[in-house]
């Protein structure tokens, strides 16, 4: 194997090889990881950060990132609260408004980015300030919690046969609809060509602008149903309660592949990188290892993940 083939080996693989070796060592030193409680307990942790993790992809995909994906998460998810605890409404219809509330946010950040032209950075940033203003307004800085919140759980709690937690298959449906769209469509194969070149995508006829608005709007309803997921879990709502998913969403995307430039990434190796970052988590965990150094990997592997991201774009 040649220098380069190597450090390209290295750059689409290396994250599988550590996860791999971590997996190992974590069956060698504990009891309890190597089991399938412990593994259903990892997908379930893993099923809100693996949702919100598509929508970062898709954006990603593109050649821009989306930092306003946790704020989005946290206003929908105080929504939904609000709206069936407050204002006493079905959770499908409450649900539904809050998709919509996420598919108009992302509305708002494409057009913002396409028709005035605003950096993505810039612009997501901007929005997740003020979602986060939104949010701590309508709580009035209080947690929302009730009884009408139980009928939501089994999003998070529930299990199909009493073994497969259901926010496990819902990630799964997810992951296997963004795949087929992503492979097998017209609009999919249009973020790959936008992302790749953005002018010579124009020229070719392809509609960069409308690719990106309808991109951040699927991000924004996936970052609200992930909110609606989150308040399921916690049977409460806070206006920071998405505060520390936007990290490990974007390293789980770049871990596993998707290029900073655009026009690159498997969003199965999404799926594979989300995971691993939970079975870190779950891992130190198991170890006993402090909240407090469990920050500090996370930071590791950000800069693991950006390093991986370097080596696959590097020319020798």
């Amino acid at each position: 194997m040649s220098r380069q083939q190597a450090i390209k080996f290295l750059g689409d693989q290396g994250f599988i090889i550590i996860f791999v070796v971590w997996c190992v060592i974590l069956a060698l030193a504990t009891d309890s990881f190597a089991t399938s409680g412990n593994a259903f307990t990892i997908l379930r942790q893993a099923s809100i950060i693996g949702v919100m993790a598509i929508a970062a992809h898709l954006i990603i995909l593109l050649g821009d990132i989306d930092l306003s994906a946790a704020a989005v998460m946290s206003l929908c998810g105080v929504l939904m609260a609000g709206l069936i605890v407050r204002n006493e409404l079905h959770p499908i219809a409450a649900a539904l408004l809050v998709l919509g509330a996420g598919a108009l946010i992302g509305v708002a950040n494409g057009l913002i980015i396409t028709w005035i032209g605003i950096n993505a950075i810039i612009t997501t940033l901007g929005t997740a300030s003020i979602l986060g203003g939104l949010a701590f307004i309508y709580t009035g800085g209080k947690t929302i919690y009730g009884d009408p919140i139980d009928r939501i759980e089994f999003l998070a709690r529930g299990r199909l046969f009493d073994t497969i937690p259901v926010s496990v298959i819902i990630m799964f449906v997810l992951y296997i609809l963004a795949f087929l769209m992503l492979r097998y469509t017209t609009y999919g194969a249009h973020i790959f060509a936008t992302g790749n070149n953005k002018k010579a995508s124009w020229l070719a006829g392809i509609k960069v602008d409308r690719v990106k608005v309808q991109s951040f709007v699927l991000a924004g309803i996936l970052a609200a149903f992930a909110g609606i997921m989150q308040v399921a879990r916690q049977g409460t709502a806070t206006a920071g309660m998405g505060a520390d998913f936007l990290f490990p969403v974007i390293t789980a995307v770049v871990l596993g592949g998707a290029s900073l430039q655009g026009g690159r990434g498997k969003i199965l190796n999404t799926l594979i990188a989300a995971i691993f970052l939970t079975t870190i988590a779950n891992g130190m965990i198991l170890l006993g290892v402090s909240i407090y150094a469990q920050r500090i990997v996370s930071g590791a592997m950000l800069i693991l993940a950006l390093s991986l991201d370097r080596l696959r774009t590097v020319r020798v």
